[in-house]
């Protein structure tokens, strides 16, 4: 079994500025009908176009859980709670992702990797200080120094690992998940400590077992500060460097959002 982990929750629309709930859920059913979908929504803002979109296309739409401080913080708790209660139902690979801005172009699970972690990269070096992400990125990652230790030399020359997007199998999202979890409890503020910089040292500190491609190899397009002109296309698709369909694609409104939309509606 594969499975999707996702949040939808503060929205009254399934199309947003973004992109929305609608073309995340029409793009990954046109290439994949069968994965296990979950979609955490706090139960007062669930409304009723999102819940028919989700029973038209086998997404669980769950809102079960305690609700904690913002969700963007917990979500991953969340999750961990979750898969920890189907350790036994043989799930193969997981993909914790965004909704609001994801699209896919093939299926997610046919990304092939054999370690416990597929790392989605933007195109941001984390120490360039010359990029006003990466800037961004490093006092994500800074905000976590006096509660679990790392070596910043590690990120020398690294590539940004987006959050967004979070492939592995069982164990390797189980760690992670674990990971996070550990570090929140031992938080000194309300609001929790920033997921991508918590990532991004679990990545380049902590995980054993991961695979981190550049972003212009990988089955996985995060388009912070891309140029729509500088990407590749063939047969109405866009493409990496070794001329392979993107399978997913992540931050579509910072990227020509209409042609974006049109991967889907065509």
């Amino acid at each position: 079994m594969n499975i999707i982990f996702g949040v939808y929750n503060g929205y009254n629309n399934i199309k947003t500025e973004k992109g929305g709930i609608y073309y995340f859920i029409k793009s990954l059913r046109k290439y994949n009908k069968e994965c296990k979908v979950v979609i955490l929504c706090e139960k007062e803002n669930i409304f009723y176009e999102l819940k028919k979109l989700c029973d038209e296309n086998n997404v669980f739409l769950y809102s079960g859980f305690t609700k904690k401080y913002d969700m963007v913080f917990y979500r991953f708790e969340v999750y961990y709670e979750i898969l920890n209660d189907l350790k036994d139902a043989k799930i193969h690979k997981v993909l914790l992702s965004d909704i609001d801005d994801v699209i896919f172009q093939e299926d997610p699970f046919s990304i092939q990797f054999t370690q416990d972690l597929y790392c989605a990269t933007e195109q941001n070096i984390i120490h360039d200080t010359n990029n006003w992400s990466s800037n961004e990125n490093r006092y994500w990652i800074k905000e976590s120094q006096e509660i679990i230790p790392y070596l910043f030399e590690n990120f020398d020359h690294k590539y940004v690992a987006c959050a967004g997007t979070i492939m592995g199998n069982f164990k390797g999202i189980m760690s992670f998940l674990y990971f996070y979890v550990d570090v929140q409890s031992r938080r000194k503020i309300e609001k929790g400590v920033n997921d991508q910089g918590l990532y991004n040292i679990y990545v380049y500190n902590y995980s054993h077992s991961k695979c981190v491609p550049e972003y212009n190899i990988s089955r996985i397009l995060t388009l912070d500060r891309i140029p729509f002109e500088s990407l590749k296309t063939a047969n109405g698709k866009i493409v990496n460097d070794n001329g392979e369909f993107y399978a997913v694609i992540h931050q579509i409104n910072r990227c020509n959002l209409e042609f974006m939309k049109s991967l889907v509606e065509n």
